[in-house]
């Protein structure tokens, strides 16, 4: 049974808003420096195919976590 996580990727490059239909389900979050994907997962496959994504684009990576629930 899949466990659903939700998680939040950081990377380097500034996305404009064409980009939200490329990463969906995921929002995408475009700040000053750097633009945000959060989302739930549902397996490492799924997250690796949004991690594909981001490389196909030639985007850095900064960071990737777990997004606390409270």
């Amino acid at each position: 049974m899949p466990v659903e996580k939700r998680v939040e990727i950081h990377m380097r490059e500034v996305l404009d808003e064409k980009w939200a239909a490329y990463f969906s389900p995921f929002t995408l979050i475009s700040m000053e420096n750097e633009s945000i994907i959060i989302g739930e997962v549902q397996d490492q496959a799924e997250l690796f195919g949004v991690l594909l994504k981001i490389r196909d684009l030639g985007l850095t990576l900064v960071s990737l976590g777990p997004v606390s629930q409270t």
